[in-house]
């Protein structure tokens, strides 16, 4: 069997282009977004480009336990082995920690965190009956420093790269690598309006191009955090 990859949030950004890499690389996918239509119109457009390649595609709210569980149960009953999960999706609200929506904490941990947990207790045992697999979370720079107006968003990506180190470490004697990256302002959607010029950020293709990179190295080598930055410095 072909290599095979796990992509979350992968209709958009930077999720997209990872996407699109791997699937030029030959490897089969299982993606998942949360808006049916972009998601089944990306589905469509990798199986037309690479005929060769199974693409397994369920809409998914990463919030919610259930449907998260299902899109596991799917990929695992489909595939005998996972070899890439990349937990790309996330989400961003803006807003002070003492005065905006309590529940603003609450979402972003749900998705940005939780999710992650759960995708890796849910495909690293097959990695692990393997011997092998790669496990890249999606963090940013703010896992490291915290912007105006996103701290209850930089609570929740420290604690995805605080995750992220703790899974490395228990799977130190193991074949396992645990990659943490952490981009800085990409461009992406969550850009479109602003008046920063395009050439100010990184493009999402040399996000997904330095994570491939990072897949190609050998068994014995593993980055364990990869930060990339616009080459002017943060926004």
């Amino acid at each position: 069997m072909a290599y095979t990859a796990v992509i979350t949030g992968a209709t958009k950004g930077i999720g997209r282009a990872i996407t699109q890499l791997f699937a030029s690389k030959g490897f089969h996918l299982a993606i998942t977004a949360r808006t049916e239509k972009d998601l089944q119109s990306l589905a469509a457009e990798l199986r037309k480009t690479y005929p060769t390649i199974e693409v397994i595609a369920k809409t998914t709210d990463l919030s919610e336990r259930a449907q998260l569980t299902a899109f596991m149960e799917l990929v695992n009953n489909s595939w005998p082995q996972v070899d890439v999960l990349i937990n790309n999706a996330g989400i961003f609200l803006q807003g002070e920690l003492l005065n905006e929506a309590e529940s603003h904490l609450d979402q972003m941990m749900q998705v940005n965190l939780h999710a992650p947990y759960h995708l890796c207790r849910g495909f690293i045992p097959k990695m692990q009956a393997a011997g092998k697999g790669h496990v890249f979370n999606i963090c940013s720079v703010a896992s490291k420093k915290v912007f105006p107006g996103s701290g209850a968003y930089a609570t929740t990506k420290f604690a995805l790269l605080g995750f992220t180190k703790a899974l490395r470490q228990e799977l130190l004697a193991s074949p396992i690598k645990v990659t943490a990256v952490l981009p800085g302002a990409t461009w992406t959607a969550s850009w479109e309006g602003a008046t920063i010029p395009e050439e100010r950020l990184m493009p999402p293709s040399d996000i997904a191009q330095a994570i491939w990179d990072v897949w190609q190295l050998s068994p014995r080598t593993v980055v364990e955090e990869l930060v990339l930055r616009p080459q002017a410095g943060d926004l």
